[in-house]
């Protein structure tokens, strides 16, 4: 880096991502007390952007705005400006992203936020263009504009971030039922079918573009069917396991997979590669090779261990946090092929054509870069165009090709390697990897779980004996989260280390614990910069740190502190419960293990309902039969409130019915407000009871509501 380029306080920082910004003209600091005081003595707002080192469109931002010195002299003239790392602070990460959502009605990184100085948010978004385009203010414009209304319209600042704020405040702790709830195994199946409800039966997996491999849901039911065979479960998982690990989303060479895919088919990822993705999906396939016997399965998880040993292991035996998706500013660059390249490299092995057939090569490009180029695909991300049942996976010869070609690949430019060692992801892949270990007979992958645990145990604790969340080239620093302790809990459990379990157990219940009515704060008791303290019970792409204490409190035989956890969810798990797998699967295993469970109605009856709940109170709904074959939804939403039209762009009101055959489904044109119905045609009359599913986001005129599903079930005519 030349000594000519100005130097922030970043530069004394650890974090790959700070450190890629230590040279930026911003005057950046890290969250600390010193800027949290600065912003309070010249009553100052804050300008919050958070990301992380292997985020395309953070690096986007980063060269277009943070680096232009007009742009950071207005930054740092107007705000005082923070930069964090969402993997060092997921904290902060996890509040501030939940107010961007509220004002914003989406979501995403670099995460922008503006915040008072007392912290509370009033206005958010992700990435911004140097200059107004593609339906975005410029962010020259949006500081402007911000500024303008911190100094001359402050009582409308205030009154958003209140608003923005009790919303927060709702959502950091569950509202318990208002009446007792049954907990049995024809109650959890119930949810698991309204989980795997949108499976997608053409491409496999869940929902539609962009796709995420949904790891905690699968994990949810392979679990269930251990206990519970179930021919019709099991082909979901297959489906979606084999359309995986035949699509693009799957580095086919070197093992790992990115971490989502752009479409709905799995063929072109996002090609950033996370630990923690891999370490959940290595867990998957070896138990869904455990629980089917094939040999693709195995053969999968085998891909992703060797990778991570290779490519993600640190010289001490922790591992890395992630490969980055872009390589000198291009997208996949280093994954990506020509059918003349890869024709070149295999030009002297009798079988390159049947390779260039089988990974798709043949078929023309199906890669056009989405930053640069004509917008027309010139280039090939490797599929399994001919599958044949994961034949491919399991041929000498095919594996013959893929070395050389990955060998050709690794003389290329390598994405940028982020070496942030994370407590939480490292204790996900400990456990994937004994997982992996004993199933696969592979002793190697066994004694890197324990080095890596061992790693932690000595490295990543304070001087009380508690964890600490991260460490690079130095010291573990930060205190560590929920995640870190119930992850690592259940790693050590895998590894049968029940003594070191039991310990960091106990200080988990010292330091998280949220009373006699159940549960974890995500916090510590010692957080101190936080507006709100929460309590989360949903699933990010990570299982929630919820769901997996009351898991590991199972596997400790602590069976009341883990029914006091479930509990204090069930109110959410009874009408919510999508996207909360792993605390769907942690009451599973109370039932399976102490039978049936009964909570107990809430303590607090003035107890302010979450998001979710407000959610799916904004909406009333009447079924009426017109005829046998029609029947008419009646919906009446609360006064102040719209639902988005059926086809907008951004969380459409959809209707699905299962048991049913739709002939079709009339919904009103528009934005949808006060008293509306929709009008459902089926094919013939039902013999049976069916349900129908409506799911909507609820916005007022300054914030929206998560989206949410809301099931009903209807009898025959």
């Amino acid at each position: 880096m030349s000594s000519s380029l100005p130097t922030n306080r970043l530069a004394a920082e650890t974090s790959p991502y700070l450190l890629q910004h230590a040279h930026n003209p911003v005057d950046w600091y890290p969250w600390s007390e010193e800027a949290l005081a600065r912003s309070k003595r010249e009553n100052r707002p804050i300008f919050l952007s958070v990301g992380y080192s292997t985020c395309y469109w953070c690096h986007v931002m980063e060269r277009q705005c943070f680096e232009d010195d007009e742009i950071a002299a207005d930054m740092n003239s107007r705000f005082v400006c923070i930069k964090v790392d969402r993997e060092e602070r997921p904290d902060l990460d996890q509040l501030y992203m939940t107010a961007t959502q509220i004002l914003t009605r989406q979501g995403g990184w670099p995460m922008s936020v503006f915040l008072a100085p007392d912290l509370r948010p009033f206005f958010a978004g992700t990435y911004f263009p140097p200059a107004d385009s593609y339906g975005r203010p410029g962010f020259p414009r949006v500081l402007a504009a911000i500024e303008d209304a911190y100094k001359n319209r402050i009582d409308d600042v205030t009154a958003s971030a209140e608003q923005v704020t009790a919303l927060l405040r709702q959502i950091s702790r569950p509202r318990r039922s208002a009446v007792p709830i049954k907990i049995d195994l024809p109650w959890i199946r119930e949810r698991i079918d309204r989980a795997a409800s949108d499976f997608d039966p053409q491409n496999g997996g869940f929902g539609t573009s962009p796709k995420f491999p949904q790891q905690t849901l699968l994990e949810l039911l392979l679990t269930y069917l251990k206990d519970n065979p179930d021919p019709d479960l099991m082909s979901i998982v297959q489906k979606s396991l084999d359309a995986m690990a035949y699509g693009g989303i799957r580095d086919h060479l070197g093992g790992a997979f990115h971490r989502y895919s752009t479409d709905a088919r799995w063929l072109v990822p996002h090609f950033e590669i996370m630990l923690y993705d891999n370490a959940m999906l290595l867990w998957i396939y070896a138990e869904a090779h455990r629980q089917t016997g094939e040999a693709r399965y195995a053969a999968i998880a085998r891909g992703i261990a060797d990778f991570v040993l290779s490519d993600l292991t640190a010289p001490n035996g922790a591992f890395f946090t992630a490969l980055d998706a872009e390589t000198d500013a291009q997208e996949g660059a280093t994954y990506l092929w020509t059918r003349a390249e890869a024709q070149e490299v295999l030009a002297d092995h009798p079988d390159a054509a049947r390779f260039l057939r089988t990974y798709g090569l043949e078929d023309g490009p199906n890669f056009a870069d989405p930053h640069h180029g004509n917008g027309m695909p010139d280039k090939n991300v490797l599929y399994l165009a001919e599958p044949e049942n994961g034949a491919p996976l399991l041929d000498e010869k095919l594996a013959e090709m893929r070395q050389i070609l990955l060998k050709t690949r690794r003389q290329r430019k390598q994405p940028m390697l982020d070496t942030k060692i994370l407590t939480s992801w490292n204790a996900l892949m400990i456990r994937a990897l004994a997982h992996a270990g004993a199933i696969l007979k592979e002793p190697r992958y066994t004694n890197a779980a324990r080095k890596a645990a061992n790693f932690l145990l000595a490295n990543h604790r304070d001087s009380e004996g508690g964890l600490l969340r991260v460490s690079t080239t130095g010291p573990a620093k930060h205190r560590a989260f929920l995640d870190d302790y119930a992850f690592l809990i259940q790693a050590l459990l895998s590894l049968s280390m029940r003594d070191e379990a039991n310990q960091l157990a106990k200080i988990m219940h010292q330091r998280f614990s949220a009373g006699p009515d159940g549960g974890f704060f995500y916090t510590d008791d010692r957080a101190t910069d936080l507006i709100v303290r929460q309590m989360v019970g949903s699933d990010s792409p990570l299982p929630s740190g919820n769901g997996i204490a009351a898991i590991a409190l199972l596997e400790l035989n602590q069976p009341q502190q883990a029914l006091q956890t479930i509990s204090a969810f069930a109110g959410q798990l009874e009408t919510v419960s999508e996207g909360m797998s792993a605390l769907l699967q942690s009451a599973m295993l109370y039932v399976k293990r102490h039978g049936d469970l009964q909570t107990t109605a809430g303590s607090d009856p003035n107890h302010l309902a979450s998001p979710a709940e407000l959610a799916a109170d904004v909406l009333k709904i009447e079924i009426n039969w017109q005829t046998p074959t029609q029947l008419k939804m009646i919906c009446q939403i609360g006064d102040g409130y719209h639902l988005n039209a059926h086809d907008a762009a951004t969380a459409p009101t959809q209707l699905r019915l299962t048991g049913a055959e739709i002939e079709s489904i009339q919904y009103p044109p528009g934005e949808l407000q006060g008293k509306f119905a929709i009008s459902i045609n089926l094919k013939s009359p039902p013999k049976q009871n069916f349900e129908l599913a409506l799911s909507y986001q609820a916005c007022n005129d300054t914030a929206c509501l998560p989206i949410v599903t809301k099931r009903f079930a209807a009898e025959p005519h």
